[in-house]
């Protein structure tokens, strides 16, 4: 007996891998088009987090010359701070950025649609990225925590997570919410899901509360990227309803197994009314009445025998003259 468990194991093993391939297979496999997109995303993602951070850095050189102009560092008044003390504990913002984080790389991997839940991921983080590009260097404020660092080498290269002068908006809560709502849309519609997506709340709440303790930010650019945040997220939502899903487009990512499946555990019932609402063939590409009339026609014509739609045409003996084609006076034309 104990000689079959390494027997047993292995062939277990082999199962489990052989199932990962196929759901792999399955799910991640991508065409050129959709490679190519992703490809894009990710570009335009990387740039945009790369020139946010550039003008982070732009922010905290301009805050070290209001602090020379004023002879001391000034702190702005804020509601909350007189409400939550201050903690000197910088390394828990950064550990709420993984706890939100990592749990939803583990439900991108284990979605039924996973390339869908990165595009609208990078997309939304992007969109919300650009958005703070505008904003941090633009109106510079004296820095809420008293022992943060000035960045004072070449603003296109260095980094920092914690420096002076990067206010408006926070980025770590920009974190926090986009993960949240991957949950909100993503998760599974079940007990399981909703509890897990609460957790998710939760940790988003708790971690802007530690950003506001901490004084890396004010309450204002907490609050900012609590209201940024979700509105890139729908918004790209809306397009990518109306300009992918509707228009049949990138349906790799959107429907990797079947279009209008959203989970295995749909019926072809439930995939069926789905492609009604979205107005979608079996195919993906989308309904038009007009086509189908067309190419049914064209399909009719085919069929039909090519000896029915000439015979009446061609002319007999009796009237292969071009006399014969002139009716008398009178005379009836016979009928097709």
């Amino acid at each position: 007996m104990p000689k079959l468990l390494p027997i047993r194991a292995w062939g277990l093993g082999q199962r489990v891998v052989a199932l990962v391939w196929r759901r792999i297979r399955r799910n991640w496999w991508l065409d050129r088009k959709c490679i190519c997109f992703l490809v894009v995303t990710g570009l335009v993602f990387g740039l945009s987090y790369y020139f946010m951070n550039v003008m982070a850095n732009v922010a905290s050189q301009r805050s070290k010359l209001i602090e020379d102009d004023l002879g001391s560092r000034y702190t702005l008044p804020d509601v909350f701070f007189g409400f939550i003390g201050f903690i000197e504990l910088l390394w828990l913002t950064d550990m709420f950025d993984a706890l939100m984080f990592v749990p939803t790389a583990l439900l991108v991997i284990s979605h039924e649609r996973p390339w869908r839940v990165v595009s609208r991921l990078l997309l939304a983080w992007g969109l919300a990225s650009l958005i703070r590009i505008t904003t941090v260097a633009i109106t510079s404020v004296p820095d809420p925590r008293p022992s943060c660092q000035y960045v004072e080498g070449n603003v296109f290269t260095a980094f920092s997570l914690h420096r002076c002068g990067d206010a408006i908006y926070s980025g770590h809560t920009l974190i926090f919410v986009v993960c949240a709502m991957v949950w909100t849309s993503f998760a599974p519609k079940n007990l399981v899901g909703r509890v897990l997506t609460t957790c998710a709340w939760g940790l988003c709440i708790a971690g802007s509360l530690i950003v506001i303790a901490n004084r890396a930010h004010y309450t204002i650019d907490v609050l900012l990227a609590w209201y940024i945040a979700p509105g890139a997220w729908y918004t790209v939502a809306w397009f990518w309803y109306w300009h992918v899903t509707k228009k049949g487009r990138l349906l790799r990512i959107e429907f990797p197994v079947e279009v209008g499946r959203h989970r295995d555990a749909d019926t072809p019932e439930m995939c069926q009314r789905r492609r009604v609402q979205l107005g979608l063939t079996l195919d993906g590409t989308p309904y038009d009445p007009v086509a189908l009339y067309l190419n049914a026609v064209r399909n009719q014509d085919e069929m039909t025998p090519p000896t029915a739609a000439t015979s009446r045409f061609e002319p007999d003996e009796k009237h292969d003259s071009p006399d014969s084609c002139v009716l008398s006076l009178g005379q009836e034309a016979e009928p097709l």
